[in-house]
Order: structure tokens, then sequence, then C-alpha cells
């Protein structure tokens, strides 16, 4: 006697995008993984440099992280009005849906929370609006608790913190589905249909639809008193006949500081297909809240401030030293770490070779020198032809002849020099001394993650490249490295 199918589960229509696609991205993960993203981008916006992928810093983009079993197409209409907005949408299909692959490590959401880091970080993105339906929702939840620094905003559907947040009889019925899928997985046959056509997944199909459900029969686990750490807007959305019980929302909206409850009337669970519209208002009004953008604006050296070549001579290596130790030691998004960035003996070589430009007060000069007690504010060091590494190969810059593109290196501003204009006057430095080397670009790579490089670099002009792969061992900073050039 055949085997008897398990539920199969037909799930509801809905609207695709219409906005056109502009990239298609895989990213590679460690246990071996791929997860594939699609961008999307306001008319107009192309996937070329300067807005690689369709995205543009200046206007952080939203990543959008879709339910158990989905993909990212169910935001259909809310991605066609968040580019009609002018904002970008990273769109993500989450590890073993859509089109992306399982990998072999345990199956958690803190497992996919991770791939969703690396997906930014491949795409070159360090700051996002963040909206998570369902299983996105609790992904969303974990990205504003532990990537706090790089989440502006957070946008959370029908979310839920344990599996008790669920009625018992879902969790029943979750349990009883998976186990009869990994029965049809041993048992199964390939090619089955119901009496109705309706086609029944492949025994691998199947195995992959238990391990899901189960996700939701075991996880999560999260703490609510640990979403107290949160402090980016957030916005918790339910619908009024949704499948989370009432408390388990009233849970998360307590346990976030200033977090807004919205329930949308007349929806059960399935907003981004029911309530498209509202969705997308809410998103909408949720990113207002905390709308960062970068404003482009020339680099100049301030009148309080004055730059020259760092003297080669006396104590100027040692406070070069100093200047990285503070910039290491500052907490935020820099990822730079004593004794491993710098590389030891890198900032002496570069000094010894005259490539080193400082930033100072105005009043500290003396004779077109810094005086012997100075404060260095800031340090960058130019020199020429570029040695990107391996990265190289894969980078969509032209390829120029030699003495054409100098290099900016161990650009740093003093944490205690915040506000003063330190950055913009190191990369209008820098500019210059690229000019009397007889450049025509300058270039430099930084980590998608250091937030305020990237800022001020495209604050001051510098047109964006596609990440390349450029690892540094010891580094806690995905091994994606934006790169960035200047005209000159």
């Amino acid at each position: 006697m055949p085997a008897t199918p398990p539920p199969v589960h037909v799930p509801r229509p809905y609207a695709l995008p219409k906005t056109a696609l502009a990239a298609r991205v895989e990213v590679p993960t460690a246990d071996g993984a791929t997860i594939v993203a699609w961008t999307y981008a306001p008319e107009g916006v192309r996937d070329k440099p300067g807005t690689p992928y369709g995205i543009d810093l200046a206007v952080p983009p939203v990543l959008m992280l879709h339910g158990n079993g989905e993909e990212h197409g169910i935001f259909g209409p809310v991605i066609d009005a968040t580019c009609a907005s002018g904002r970008s949408v990273i769109a993500v299909d989450s590890r073993a849906q859509g089109a992306s692959t399982r990998g072999t490590a345990p199956l958690t959401y803190e497992l996919m929370a991770d791939d969703a880091r690396e997906v930014c970080a491949r795409l070159g993105v360090g700051r996002v609006h963040v909206l998570g339906f369902s299983d996105g929702g609790i992904l969303g939840l974990l990205l504003a608790r532990d990537w706090g620094a790089h989440v502006l905003s957070a946008t959370v559907l029908g979310a839920n913190l344990t599996p008790a947040g669920l009625p018992r009889e879902d969790t029943d019925w979750m349990a009883y589905a998976a186990a009869e899928n990994r029965r049809w997985a041993a048992e199964g046959e390939e090619g089955v249909t119901l009496e109705d056509g309706t086609p029944v997944p492949s025994p691998a199909q199947a195995a992959l639809t238990a391990e899901l459900l189960q996700l939701m029969v075991d996880q999560p686990r999260i703490d609510a008193a640990s979403l107290g750490s949160i402090g980016c807007p957030v916005t918790v959305m339910v619908g009024e006949f949704d499948e989370i019980l009432p408390e388990e929302t009233d849970r998360i909206v307590a346990a976030i500081p200033d977090a807004r409850r919205v329930t949308e009337p007349g929806v059960d669970h399935n907003l981004p297909k029911m309530a498209p519209a509202a969705v997308a208002r809410e998103l909408l009004a949720c990113v207002a809240r905390n709308d960062v953008r970068v404003t482009p604006r020339a680099a100049c050296v301030p009148p309080s401030l004055a730059a020259c070549r760092v003297p080669v001579e006396g104590l100027w290596a040692e406070r070069l030293r100093e200047l990285y130790r503070r910039v290491d030691a500052e907490p935020g998004t820099s990822g730079w770490v004593e004794g491993v960035w710098p590389p030891a003996g890198m900032a002496d070589e570069l000094l010894a070779a005259g490539s080193y430009w400082g930033v100072f007060d105005a009043g500290a000069m003396r004779g077109g020198r810094p005086a012997d007690d100075a404060a260095l504010l800031g340090a960058v060091a130019v020199d020429l032809d570029a040695d990107f590494g391996d990265g190289e190969k894969d980078a969509d810059w032209a390829q120029l002849g030699e003495g054409a593109a100098a290099c900016w290196h161990l650009l740093a501003a003093d944490p205690a020099a915040r506000g003063r204009g330190v950055g913009s006057a190191l990369v209008a430095t820098a500019a210059r001394a690229s000019r009397e080397l007889g450049a025509r670009v300058a270039r430099l790579n930084t980590s998608p993650m250091n937030v305020e490089a990237n800022d001020l670099y495209a604050r001051c002009g510098l047109t964006r490249h596609a990440p390349v792969w450029l690892p540094y061992p010891g580094l806690p900073l995905p091994g994606w490295t934006n790169l960035w050039e200047l005209e000159l």
C-alpha cells in the first residue's frame, strides 16, 4: 500500500514586486549554505559604480525578512511602495527557503539573523531599516537587539518570543505536521499528487519542511528582558485575528523602550498578503522616526584646523601609535583592534617613507609645521599604486597604469575631536596629497560595518564600488570590504 502523503500546505496567493530587480546576489556562508538576496531600487537608480546593486548608502535601505516556508516575494506591494518613497530594498530568501540553500549548521533563528548580517556585508551596507514578518519578525527583534549600531528602525509583524506565544493547538498541529513530513521523507515517493491535482512535496522537500516546522515548535527562546537594550524605533504590528497571542505581543511591546503597537482590523496573521498597504504605511512611518541620511558636502579643512605632512623625526611615531590606540579602544563600529589593526609596524613604515599627513589645531602650527607639543587630531597616509591583494582582480574599477592611482591608508580621527570636521579635513588633505603625487584618482577600502568611515566617504563625494572579499585575520568584521574612489 502506498504511503499516505503528509498535510500539504497551499499558500495564500500574493502579489509579486512590480519594481524592476536591481540585482540578485548569492552570499556563501561558512557552513556551505548559499543565501540569495534580491535588491530593488527607486526609479532611475541602477546597479553601477556609486550605487552598486542599486543601493545608495546616503539613503539606508530596508532589509526585508519573510516568514517560515516563504520567499521574499510576499512583500511585493511593500517593496514597490518602499522604492516609490525613494529608498532601496534588500529582500532576503532565508536559509533553506526560496532560492537559498540549507547548509550544514543547526537551524536556529540566531543563525538566520547572522545570514542577514552577512548579506548586508556582501552588499556593502552597514546600516538598514528592518521589516520582518513572522519568523522574519523574530529575526528583526534579534537584529535590533544584537546588531543595534546597524539597525535604524525595526517594523515587526506577527512575532513571538517563545513557542508559548502561539496557541497550543497551533504548536501541536505543527509538531504533527513535522512528524508526518519526516515520515514522508523516509517512505514517500516522487511525483505524487492529491486527488484534486495538488502536488505533494518530494521526500527531500518534506524533510526540509519538517525541519522548518519543528523550528517553530522548539524555538525561538528570547528573554523579553533582553529586548530592553534595543535603542532604535520599533513598531510591533499584528492582525486583529492574529495567531500570535495578544499577551505575547504585549510582552514584546512592554519590553522595548518606546515601542509602538499597531493592530490592523479584520486581518489574520498574513499581514503582508492581506494588508500590504497598511504594512507599507507603518513601515514608512517607523522609518521616518529615524530617517538618517548622508548629506553631501565638499571636503575642506575648517579654519580652526590645519593640515600638513607629519614630521618624521621626534615623538611623532609614538603619537601616531597613540592615535590608533585611542581609535581601537573607542566603542563603535570601526572594528579596529589594538595589535591587529593597524598591523604592528605598518604606521612606522609609512611615516618613515614620508607618507603621513596630519590634522592639528590651527593655533598649534609653527612655520607651516606642528609645534612639538601639538595634538595629533587625525592622520592619513598617502602613497601611489595601491595593492588590494586578491580583491583587486574582482574590483569593478578601471585598471590604470603605473602612478595613476593614489592609495589612502589608515585614515583615523581622534574620538576626542569628534564633531570638529577632522574627517573632512583628512579627506581634503589626502586629495591634495594625491594630486601632488600626480595621481588621477585616489582609492581606499573600508569595512561595510565601519559606519562612520563609509558615511564620511559618501558625504565627501567619493564613489563606492561593489565590495570585494578581502578578509584580515583577527578582525571581528566580515571579510567583505567596500572600495571607494575619488577622481582628482
